[in-house]
């Protein structure tokens, strides 16, 4: 064009080739981010050479952690409910309280028999078996022993005792319905005088012979005398034993009509 001077500006090639983008990348991880909390220290530090003192660093309250509201979370967690989610008891008392709700549920659950036999026909299936099963095995009453303070005189067990036999056990030995009978006055037959002319040997033989049955009955009838003495002071015994063992027994069973009674009256008969 007349009148401008045209100007050419021509473009310097480019030095080297054009870098990739992966090497950028590299550069720019290697670059270290720049420390929020100390950047503000540092400029204090580099623009504050006139302070009281070089040597005195800042407080550490002074570092404050930027907070935009939302990457900042408080949490809590409650310890009672740390404990429950791991099974650990808060305290002794809980722990006793757990293992006796396991012992009462476990007791609680039927166990199911693992074979169950088939009902015969000639068995009645109304629960009969299981009252029976209910009920305890009989006690043998000789086997039951009274736990009395009865110590007999050894002179007493001997007395009671058969010469040359076992010694008298107050505890164990029983009368038979025959001994215990009352026994009859005996009147003494009348005595009749003999002349000592009619006292031959015959005579002699048969008064000794009676002499010894005589005192074969009286020492049979004393045995037997001393044997019951004994066995009844020890029955006397037992017997105010057992009387105050009942006496206890019938005040608990008395006690315990009495709370089956409440409870019936306040939620029904069983």
């Amino acid at each position: 064009m007349p009148g401008k001077a045209e100007v050419a500006v021509a473009l310097p090639a480019a030095a080297a080739p054009q870098k990739s983008y992966p090497f950028v990348l590299k550069k720019i991880m290697d670059i270290p981010p720049p420390n929020i909390l100390d950047e503000g220290d540092d400029g204090k530090l580099g623009g504050g050479g006139a302070g009281a003192s070089a040597s005195l660093t800042p407080a550490i309250w002074e570092k404050t952690i930027p907070y935009d509201g939302e990457t900042f979370h408080l949490e809590y967690m409650d310890l009672d409910e740390f404990l429950l989610e791991n099974g650990i008891p808060v305290s002794l008392e809980e722990e006793e309280l757990q293992r006796t709700l396991a012992s009462v549920e476990t007791k609680g659950k039927p166990s199911l028999p693992q074979h169950c036999p088939p009902l015969f026909p000639s068995e009645p299936a109304d629960g009969k078996g299981g009252a029976e099963r209910n009920t305890p095995s009989p006690i043998d009453p000789d086997a039951i022993e009274v736990d009395i303070n009865f110590q007999p005189d050894p002179t007493d067990l001997v007395l009671s005792s058969v010469p040359g036999g076992e010694l008298f056990n107050p505890r164990k030995h029983k009368f038979s319905d025959e001994e215990l009978k009352p026994q009859p006055m005996i009147k003494k037959a009348k005595k009749v005088f003999v002349p000592d002319e009619q006292k031959d040997e015959k005579y002699w033989s048969r008064r000794k012979k009676n002499n010894l049955a005589a005192k074969r009955s009286r020492d049979a009838r004393r045995l037997k005398e001393n044997q019951i003495t004994v066995r009844a002071s020890f029955l006397e015994r037992e017997n105010a034993a057992l009387r105050q063992q009942v006496a206890e027994m019938r005040k608990d069973c008395g006690r315990c009509k009495n709370i089956l009674a409440r409870y019936e009256a306040k939620y029904g008969p069983l």
